[in-house]
């Protein structure tokens, strides 16, 4: 907030500084982004490589007896 002591110069640099932040913040938006996309694309292939696993270990896996028959 402004109070009555501030002068235009305290005010521009105020508006300044916030400007650079505000610069930094949305790179830093960016760059999260940008790792956010890059962890879902592993996520993904993470997923596939585990249903490919399961499928193969499924025809595979010995036949299943049940205990006491």
């Amino acid at each position: 907030m402004t109070t009555l002591t501030e002068t235009p110069l305290d005010l521009a640099a105020a508006v300044q500084s916030l400007a650079a932040e505000a610069v930094a913040l949305q790179a830093r938006i960016t760059e999260l982004r940008d790792t956010l996309a890059l962890l879902d694309l592993r996520r993904g292939s993470v997923s596939d490589s585990l249903h490919r696993f399961r499928g193969i270990g499924a025809e595979h896996a010995p036949a299943h007896h049940s205990l006491g028959t």
